[in-house]
Parts: C-alpha cells; sequence; structure tokens
C-alpha cells in the first residue's frame, strides 16, 4: 500500500483515511495536523496510486492492519472520511489497543439493500462521468483544490471503472457486522453534516449508542471536510490535543 507521510516523525501518528476516490479529501486539514503530528497517508483503492484498483474491504484493511502493526510503540489516532470512515471503525474494532481515539467523518453503516442496489445500477453512468476531466476538476474547484489537485483527481478518475465505482457501494459497511464495537472503550468521536441524507445521520445515531463515542452534527453536507474546513478544522484541533 503506498502512503505519503508528512510532520515529525517523532511525534503521535495520525492516520487519514480519505473519501472514496478522493486522495485529497483531508488537503485542508492537513497543514494544520502535519505542523503538530505525524501524519500518513494511505492511497486507498480507487484514488492516487491505487486508483486502478477495485476497493475491497477486507483486503484493504489487511493492508492497513499490516501498516499499523508495523509503526513503533507510540500514541496513534485514525481519522476517516465516508469510505475512509468505515475503514476506520474496522481498524478501531480490530486494534482498541493501539489506538489512542478514533474520529469518524460521516461513516455510512447502515446500508439498506434496495439503496445499495439503487448506487450500484447507476454505478456504470456514474464511472463514465468521472472520465469527464473538465467535470471532475470542477468539482474540485467547488472544493477549494488546487489546480494540482484537481487535476490529479481528475487523473485518477479517469481510471475508475464501472466495477470499482460500483464497489465503494456494494461493500458498504454495516455496524452490525462489527460484533465488539459497543464493546469498545477507546474515545471515539462521530461527525456527521446537517445536510446529509437520513441514512447518514441514523449511521451517526448507530455509533453514538456506544457510550464512548461522542457525536457531532456540524453545517454543510457530505463535503464539509473540503467545504468547511474552518468548522471541522477546531473540533480535529481539540479532539486530537485532548487525547493524543
Amino acid at each position: 500500500m503506498y502512503m505519503e507521510e508528512f510532520g515529525p516523525a517523532d511525534a503521535p501518528t495520525v492516520l487519514l483515511l480519505h473519501g472514496a476516490g478522493v486522495k485529497d479529501t483531508f488537503c485542508h486539514q492537513l497543514p494544520q495536523l502535519s505542523g503538530r503530528y505525524h501524519v500518513l497517508l494511505p492511497h486507498l483503492p480507487g484514488a492516487g496510486r491505487a486508483a486502478a484498483t477495485v476497493y475491497d474491504p477486507d483486503q484493504t484493511l489487511a493492508a492497513l492492519l499490516a501498516l499499523v502493526d508495523a509503526l513503533p510503540a507510540g500514541k496513534l489516532a485514525v481519522v476517516g472520511h465516508s469510505l475512509g470512515a468505515q475503514l476506520a471503525v474496522r481498524l478501531a474494532a480490530a486494534r482498541p489497543q493501539r489506538f489512542a481515539c478514533t474520529v469518524f467523518c460521516s461513516a455510512w453503516v447502515n446500508p439498506r439493500p434496495a439503496v445499495v442496489r439503487a448506487y450500484c445500477r447507476m454505478a456504470g453512468a456514474c464511472a463514465a462521468m468521472m472520465h469527464w476531466r473538465w467535470l471532475v476538476r470542477l468539482q474540485g474547484a467547488y472544493w477549494h483544490f488546487s489546480k494540482e489537485q484537481a487535476q490529479a483527481m481528475a487523473e485518477d478518475a479517469a481510471r475508475l471503472t464501472a466495477e470499482g465505482y460500483r464497489a465503494f457501494f456494494a461493500h458498504t459497511l454495516s455496524l452490525d457486522s462489527v460484533t465488539n464495537y459497543e464493546q469498545l472503550t477507546l474515545p471515539m468521536l462521530a461527525v456527521c453534516g446537517s445536510g446529509e441524507v437520513g441514512d447518514m445521520k441514523a449511521s451517526l445515531k448507530l455509533l453514538g449508542n456506544n457510550p464512548h463515542c461522542r457525536t457531532r452534527v456540524v453545517p454543510g453536507s457530505h463535503d464539509y471536510p473540503m467545504r468547511r474546513p474552518e468548522l471541522l478544522n477546531p473540533i480535529l484541533a481539540d479532539y486530537l490535543a485532548s487525547n493524543l
């Protein structure tokens, strides 16, 4: 698994898990985090160096666990968004003793079969649109990406197949399958945008059923890490400073 590395190597480590197909999900959080922490940014399937790789959650989890297990002893946090947040939930459940804290930004963990089927049916058309580089660059501009970041996302998207796009939704995590989630005692924070779909808000409630998982709702839609960093950044700064 290819990984980018930022910040001082002797500082507490923050593992950033980006959203589906968007390697630079946390580009507006990275400058703040890398000034204080040792930040690791793996390229997950469907983005970056792994843009042509079809997402398999079990294989991706295994690669992330190998990465975590290879890190030296010390404080470690994981912050994930969307698909990355689903993986963060599984990581926390698999290695609870390894993480000082976790942040789940918009983790969809209650996949209703009808909704999943609807997304999967649209995979071919959506993947085809992702090959329109001008459209993807426009999306990057909307998210306040630099020209270089928007162009890189367009190049990544051009390598995404219908099978790869479908995999993002077909493998949506069900929290029921994480059998030890409600027994986890490490500090957890789950965040959701006020304008997100009902399933995402229901997921926030499910995550919050664990008394050790605090929940926050911030103004904005699913893309608040990119569109509203002024809201997420202080939340992350305060939470990580309190737990790392």
